[in-house]
């Protein structure tokens, strides 16, 4: 019996384009060894008694994770869907508060979980006070010093004068968009959370006069674009801005907390594999030996990884490729080289026949396999 496949596209981002080329991923090539399923070891551990639905690990919450989980964050939930949140306004804002906004992001290479993209924005006449907060590159940072960082900015008297957001991407919405037939890369992935975080924060009533963003792609071009969408705002694109401008460094910090805080809390929306797969994922990139461990052990020999996992990544392909049972689509595309023009499907015919032998049109497989005798159409 012939298959088909249908693909289904729910993912909010539109006017895609292809770039492959603007991964950041670091590639790393594992041995080819034979893996054992998660589903095996699950079996191997289970005990013949137990037959409740496992719940999600208890992991103990630092304290940026509990702060989100009482904003009313998805912390501890199954992240399958993207998500924008906005911390509260500051207080005693008026229209005239001049505003400087901050941009950076956390898990832009790694091969698993979410990306996310935060602001950090506050009053130009506050600036020269919270960059006296310590604020720093994220990346430089211990978790702790991150987590007492984040803590400041939730401080009433630096509340009242600044705020933050974040655009979560989740892996799932990652991997669609890079797969799509139309792919959409990670740069416009990229750009696109960044204008929409600006655009909100003015919708806000925020008045924002000066914009710091942490480069993606060349700084020149994507600083054109942006002052292009802002014109009434100064924008200012530079390689490693989180280290450059206090602004960047406290939106760094914001990003970095979510995303460690999502990955420690994590929870399979695969429920049956809560209690069967390791929750020590390292860093995330295909350099990181425990990440590196974590990909071997968690790959299925049948259903392949997990949603945490961004299955768009060349490392993920590759696994996939060598260890996981082999897919044929019925309906595959041709290989190129024997790919007819499109115009063919066109072409004017002097017969009117279903058999593509008979006539210079190609008719499409579906037609000339089944031959129909008559067709009609309900409008």
């Amino acid at each position: 019996m012939k298959s088909t496949k249908i693909e289904i596209h729910s993912s909010e981002y539109v006017n895609v384009q292809s770039d492959d080329e603007d991964n950041n991923e670091e590639v790393k090539i594992i041995d080819s060894e034979t893996l054992e399923p998660p589903a095996k070891r699950a079996r191997k551990t289970a005990t013949a008694t137990t037959a409740s639905i496992p719940q999600a690990k208890q992991k103990q919450p630092s304290s940026s994770a509990l702060l989100f989980t009482k904003l009313g964050l998805p912390i501890g939930q199954a992240l399958t869907k993207s998500y924008t949140f906005f911390s509260p306004l500051p207080q005693q804002t008026t229209p005239s508060d001049e505003y400087v906004l901050g941009v950076d992001e956390a898990g832009r290479g790694p091969v698993l979980g979410p990306m996310v993209y935060a602001t950090c924005f506050c009053k130009e006449s506050f600036y020269k006070e919270l960059s006296s907060l310590g604020f720093a590159d994220s990346k430089q940072l211990t978790e702790d010093q991150r987590d007492k960082l984040f803590a400041k900015l939730q401080s009433p008297d630096v509340r009242q004068d600044s705020g933050w957001s974040i655009r979560c991407i989740s892996p799932q919405d990652i991997s669609q968009c890079m797969l799509r037939r139309t792919k959409y890369n990670l740069n416009s992935l990229a750009h696109d959370a960044t204008i929409q975080l600006i655009r909100d924060t003015i919708s806000k009533g925020i008045n924002v006069r000066r914009v710091f963003i942490d480069t993606v792609g060349p700084p020149a071009s994507y600083q054109k674009k942006l002052q292009e969408l802002f014109p009434g705002i100064n924008i200012t694109v530079a390689k490693k801005a989180d280290s450059l401008y206090p602004i960047v460094s406290a939106a760094s910090i914001c990003a970095k907390v979510t995303r460690d805080a999502h990955l420690s809390q994590w929870v399979f929306a695969e429920t049956l594999l809560q209690d069967s797969l390791s929750s020590v994922y390292g860093s995330g990139y295909p350099g990181d030996p425990n990440t590196i461990k974590w990909l071997k052990d968690s790959l299925d020999h049948i259903f392949g990884y997990p949603g945490i996992i961004r299955f768009s990544w060349s490392t993920c392909a590759k696994l996939l490729a060598d260890h996981a049972a082999g897919v044929v689509w019925a309906d595959d595309e041709e290989v190129a080289n024997n790919t007819k023009s499109v115009a063919r499907y066109f072409a004017s015919s002097k017969k009117n026949t279903f058999d593509s032998g008979s006539s210079n049109r190609l008719r499409s497989k579906f037609f000339s396999r089944r031959r129909p005798v008559s067709m009609s159409v309900t409008l």
